[in-house]
């Protein structure tokens, strides 16, 4: 038993004893292709050893022992050993650790420590001053910006390319630092825009950027469109009016309409949103010519001319013994008109000067121009005239007398009314010159009394007088006796 005591004894003595604390650090968490790997190193050990101390950097698919050196540790004594720089490589993308192996001189392993795992990657940081640029078309705008490794220091050296709208300048980027001036085209797209920053290096790292660029809108132009600038009146039209930015792009903004005559006279104001159809529909009676409609937005306008077509016509119609004239264009209507009212005995014209202003209405009351009877009336043919049919004839009634008095009609006349029945309205004098001159045709013509009669004329002339100022006088006269008689009862009371 003692024996055996003797020998774990001596075999324990013979190993030597290298339990050592050994530290090993990386410089930084993260490395970027071509940066140096730092690593400080030391050894801690209660006695003294001499032996091999070996570095190996081990990573997802990647494992290498870069360096050997031998150890002589005093006991006690942390020792410093130093390693030499390892340049990140593209092997050692992904995690790594860095572990320091102690060995003895034959090279059996004697104790091993690792570091804290560490990134080696391909990624800059790109880093814009601002990341938010709002300007006017035409604008001067800068762009600057820091381009840092991925630990967060400046990288040493690298290209930057910034890119608007397929537009790109590249510059340099020195101490990391970078900055490049843009002009925007007047022509540019309103809103949104992204200005690409990327930057790389000659290590084969890279990284991008962006900021937002907001182009304010600037009105250019109002168009202003028409479905058609030819009007007659009491037709309508489409209006459309849309205000465009510097980019031809539609701004939805309301613009204010005003359509004005020639003479300066406002027919509307109204506002009207952007590219907004809207109908105007213009009175019948409308003043014919130019039309000026105008669309404004702050200091843009646009005008546009609309033709107001002029319309000289009438509608002339036939009720209640009376004859209508309503002015149905857009103008004055002047016209001297004669009317024929045809009896079985006699046809009387009728000629009256027309003066009727647009929507007005001019009746000629023909009650008071022919003694009582059954007439047919026709109107003349003239441009600009359209006659309307009575009220107190049945269409099929109209159409057969119409027709017969058509074929017997003059070419320029036009039927108004058929059979219809006039009272005698017509004022006295009217009445006495007719029946003078309907009592003169009968004694002075070729078959007259009085020129089969001379001796006679004297004695019936005076005859005539007096049965005619007895049949119209009577009730002129009787209306002023009456009227005395109330007079001087009113003196007398």
């Amino acid at each position: 038993m003692k024996k055996m005591i003797l020998f774990f004894l001596i075999s324990f003595l013979a190993v030597p004893a290298v339990f050592a604390d050994i530290s090993i650090t990386a410089d930084q968490g993260i490395y970027n292709l071509g940066n140096k790997i730092k690593v400080s190193a030391s050894i801690l050990q209660a006695g003294s050893f001499d032996g091999l101390f070996k570095v190996v950097i081990s990573c997802s698919n990647y494992r290498l022992e870069y360096f050997l050196t031998p150890v002589n540790l005093e006991a006690n004594y942390r020792t410093a050993v130093n390693v030499p720089e390892l340049a990140a490589s593209s092997q050692m993308l992904g995690d790594c650790i860095i572990s320091g192996q102690l060995a003895t001189n034959d090279n059996s392993a004697a104790e091993e420590k690792s570091s804290n795992a560490f990134q080696v990657t391909r990624q800059l940081a790109v880093l814009p001053v601002n990341s938010r640029i709002t300007a006017f078309p035409g604008d001067l705008i800068l762009v600057a910006g820091i381009v840092n490794e991925a630990f967060g220091n400046n990288a040493p050296k690298a290209s930057v390319k910034v890119t608007l709208d397929n537009n790109s300048h590249s510059i340099d980027a020195l101490s990391g630092q970078f900055s490049q001036k843009i002009e925007l085209p007047k022509k540019i797209k309103s809103g949104k825009h992204e200005i690409l920053i990327s930057s790389f290096d000659s290590k084969n790292n890279f990284g991008d950027a962006s900021i937002e660029l907001d182009v304010t809108a600037v009105p250019d132009y109002i168009s202003l469109e028409l479905d058609s600038s030819q009007l007659l009146p009491g037709e309508k039209t489409g209006i459309v009016a849309s205000l465009f930015d510097q980019a031809d792009d539609l701004i939805n903004v309301s613009l204010e309409l005003e359509l004005a005559y020639q003479k300066g006279s406002n027919i509307f104001r109204k506002k009207s949103q952007s590219s907004e159809k809207m109908t105007y529909e213009f009175s019948q009676y409308a003043e014919p010519g130019l039309y000026t409609l105008t669309a404004n937005y702050k200091d843009l306008s646009a005008q546009s001319f609309i033709n107001i077509t002029t319309i000289r016509e009438v509608k002339i119609k036939y009720e209640n013994e009376t004859v209508f004239i309503e002015n149905i264009g857009n103008v004055p209507f002047e016209d001297e008109l004669t009317f024929i009212l045809e009896s079985e005995l006699k046809k009387y014209p009728i000629t009256k000067k027309i003066s009727v202003e647009p929507s007005k209405i001019l009746n000629i009351d023909l009650s008071k121009e022919v003694p009582l009877g059954v007439y047919n009336i026709l109107a003349p043919l003239k441009e600009g005239m359209a006659s309307g049919e009575s009220s107190n004839e049945t269409l099929e009634r109209m159409k057969f007398v119409q027709q017969e008095i058509i074929d017997s009609k003059p070419d320029h006349q036009s039927v108004l009314a058929s059979e219809v029945t006039i009272h005698d309205n017509r004022p006295a004098y009217k009445k006495i010159a007719s029946s003078l001159s309907s009592i003169s045709g009968s004694l002075v013509g070729a078959d007259g009394i009085l020129t089969k009669n001379p001796l006679m004329a004297p004695m019936i002339l005076v005859i005539m007088l007096m049965l005619v100022a007895f049949r119209y006088g009577r009730k002129p006269i009787m209306n002023f006796i009456k009227g005395k008689k109330e007079e001087e009862k009113e003196k007398q009371a």
